[in-house]
């Protein structure tokens, strides 16, 4: 009778942490999800600074053709 007392008692607690464990996997599945649509619409340092280098290269490239037109 203890046996099966146990045997009852013990599933409780699993199908418990089965559904803890079903909710945690939700809420890290949820979080990679807005992790990764974060990561598209920002900018990091290095991918700003290649921006800027490419602006600035397009800008210097401007300004000798212009230069060597007035010249």
């Amino acid at each position: 009778m203890k046996l099966v007392i146990a045997a009852i008692l013990s599933t409780t607690f699993l199908s418990g942490c089965v559904v803890v464990g079903a909710a945690g996997a939700v809420v890290g599945a949820t979080g990679a999800a807005v992790g990764a649509g974060v990561d598209l619409v920002t900018t990091s340092k290095d991918e700003q600074n290649a921006k800027d280098v490419k602006k600035l290269r397009k800008e210097n490239e401007q300004l000798k053709r212009e230069a060597a037109r007035n010249d």
